[in-house]
């Protein structure tokens, strides 16, 4: 597929008026809500009702992708050995490909997508960590709205994700001298996955829902 720009933004607590701005100055049409609960006990002004219709109003689609995109999983078979949600097999699952499938025929429609969560800080949020990266393998220019309405690319964001972990990271040695730069991403993205899992047999999870 050719390359397309796709946009992610978190809701945090902005006031409505200031979000809707957010999303226009990048031209967005289509927002892609990737919160597995569409509902917000301290911004209820982000619940997925007045939402829409706020969104509605304004001309932007408003989608609801909680079962292709959210990272709150009960499965079993989408659970890592301690339990919590693993980002991997949640891509492979029908219900993400689906999911992508959807984003691709949005853009052929025209639609100027972004995928939206709570979190302001795209780094904390699944919305980078578990789907934008499956978006950029496919081709997909992922942009992330901050809160000043400035961009961070996908790669600026695995840069700062390699930062984050360098101490963990596999680095070449004599013995294994092939370590690359996607390796030690790879492992990052883990890292970061295991730090915001979801868990359904505990309460105290910081997954970014």
């Amino acid at each position: 597929m050719n390359t397309h720009t796709l946009f992610t933004v978190g809701h945090s607590t902005h006031p409505p008026d200031y979000f809707l701005d957010l999303l226009k100055k990048h031209g967005i049409t289509c927002l892609i809500d990737v919160r597995s609960v569409a509902a917000s006990a301290y911004n209820p002004q982000f619940n997925k009702e007045p939402l829409s219709a706020f969104l509605k109003k304004n001309g932007i689609t408003y989608l609801h992708f909680a079962k292709e995109f959210g990272a709150r999983h009960t499965d079993p078979t989408l659970l890592d050995e301690n339990s919590k949600v693993d980002f991997e097999k949640v891509r492979n699952s029908d219900d993400f490909k689906s999911g992508v499938k959807r984003v691709i025929q949005g853009f052929k429609k025209g639609f100027v997508i972004a995928l939206m969560c709570s979190e302001a800080e795209p780094i904390d949020c699944h919305r980078f960590s578990m789907v934008s990266v499956a978006l950029q393998r496919l081709g997909f220019d992922v942009q992330h709205i901050l809160k000043d309405s400035t961009l961070l690319t996908n790669v600026q964001l695995e840069k700062a994700l390699l930062k984050k972990f360098h101490k963990k990271l596999p680095v070449p040695t004599v013995f294994d001298p092939d370590v690359s730069i996607q390796d030690q991403i790879t492992v990052a993205y883990h890292l970061k996955n295991q730090e915001i899992a979801f868990s359904p047999y505990t309460h105290d999870s910081e997954e970014k829902i």
